[in-house]
């Protein structure tokens, strides 16, 4: 069984992927409840800190994780 969130999705593109695998590493800090919680802001800065993502880069980092984040969690609230 395909899902049309898989059916359709674009190919990632290279320069992205180091973004979308900080995503899904980020994504194990949510807390566990009945939703699906943010990932909170403490574990976007303590990334950004290891892989020494400072000033407007870190400010692009964060609003990134952010709408990944948003845009996450409001698939999975409609899929609901």
């Amino acid at each position: 069984m395909s899902l049309p969130c898989v059916a359709t999705r674009p190919d990632l593109l290279g320069y992205l992927t180091f973004e979308w695998t900080a995503f899904w590493s980020l994504s194990s800090d949510r807390q566990a409840g009945f939703a699906i919680g943010p990932i909170p802001w403490s574990s976007i800065d303590r990334f950004a800190i290891r892989h020494n993502i400072i000033g407007d880069e870190f400010d692009r980092f964060c609003a990134l994780m952010q709408a990944l984040d948003a845009a996450f969690r409001d698939y999975h609230k409609k899929a609901d």
